[in-house]
């Protein structure tokens, strides 16, 4: 297993900082000891979500999660941080799907007061190597540098989980 992330540090001073559109993606290339299909499966397969969608200290219940795997179909989920039970809500729209190698989706949480809060674009590309799966994962364009690394820990914490949960299943 591998990783390689690339993610333009923030800048340093004072002042409103504007970045340039490539610098509010984030990027994240990860190798498994898995063939595509396993993989795909593990990505778009709700049964198999809550083992592993979200960081480590939450949890995503079965329950929560809804989804219509077609193109223009919607997806919902929760997470759920352990300690305190705070809910975090998300969703979005499938907007491309080429099994087993390409999925695609707009990506928002939900605010406090219920309605949609700033939309990303979610693509997982899956290729062939060694016997095993690149997957490249983009998300963007961000509000901020700050959100691009924040939810870049998250997912890099969620792909770690992949990572156990696709050695565990057959």
């Amino acid at each position: 297993m591998s990783e390689h992330a690339s993610a333009t540090p923030a800048p340093s001073g004072q002042g409103v900082v504007h970045a340039a559109a490539e610098d509010l993606m984030l990027v994240i290339t990860r190798e498994f000891q898995a063939p595509v299909p396993r993989v795909w499966s593990a990505l778009t397969d709700p049964e198999q979500a809550p083992a592993w969608w979200g960081p480590r200290g939450f949890h995503t219940p079965r329950e929560s999660i809804e989804a219509d795997p077609e193109v223009g179909g919607l997806y919902r989920a929760c997470m759920v941080h352990d300690s305190t039970g705070e809910e975090l809500w998300w969703g979005g729209v499938h907007t491309d799907i080429e099994p087993p190698n390409l999925l695609v989706f707009t990506h928002a949480w939900d605010k406090p007061d219920g309605t949609r809060g700033f939309e990303t674009e979610v693509t997982f590309q899956l290729d062939e190597v060694d016997g095993g799966t690149r997957m490249t994962f983009l998300q963007g364009p961000f509000e901020t540098i700050e959100s691009r690394d924040a939810h870049g820990v998250g997912w890099r914490e969620s792909f770690d989980r992949l990572a156990e949960h696709l050695r565990r299943s057959p």
